[in-house]
């Protein structure tokens, strides 16, 4: 019994990889995050932004960021980590101008972020 009630607490859980659609503001553990574009290249990389201080319903905003400016896109190549809430998401696969896939990789276990536990 323990152990079922293991596996539905799992299954409930948000999933470790998110794909990520290239000029859409996507809701990822308590963060919007935009992909402003995929490019391919020698290194592939992702031009992305995150805000993790607004509610969920902007998402489907023309600010899906709030108030203010938007802030400035993150370069991200294959292997590199964002933090989004109190994870790590790294970049595992990219579609060229079509979208990027990231995977929760890291928790952090602390107040302080050199603090982390690798996801399985």
């Amino acid at each position: 019994m323990i152990v079922s009630v293991a596996l539905a607490a799992c299954a409930r859980g948000e999933p470790s990889e998110v794909t990520l659609e290239v000029g859409k503001a996507t809701r990822v553990h308590g963060c919007n995050v935009f992909v402003h574009d995929a490019t391919p290249g020698d290194p592939p990389g992702s031009f992305m932004t995150s805000a993790c201080d607004v509610p969920e319903s902007f998402v489907n905003e023309k600010n899906w960021w709030g108030e203010g400016t938007q802030r400035p896109a993150t370069t991200m190549m294959m292997g590199d980590c964002m933090r989004l809430g109190d994870r790590f998401y790294c970049l595992v696969e990219m579609e060229p101008g079509e979208s990027v896939t990231l995977k929760a990789t890291y928790e952090v276990t602390h107040r302080r972020v050199d603090h982390l536990r690798p996801i399985r």
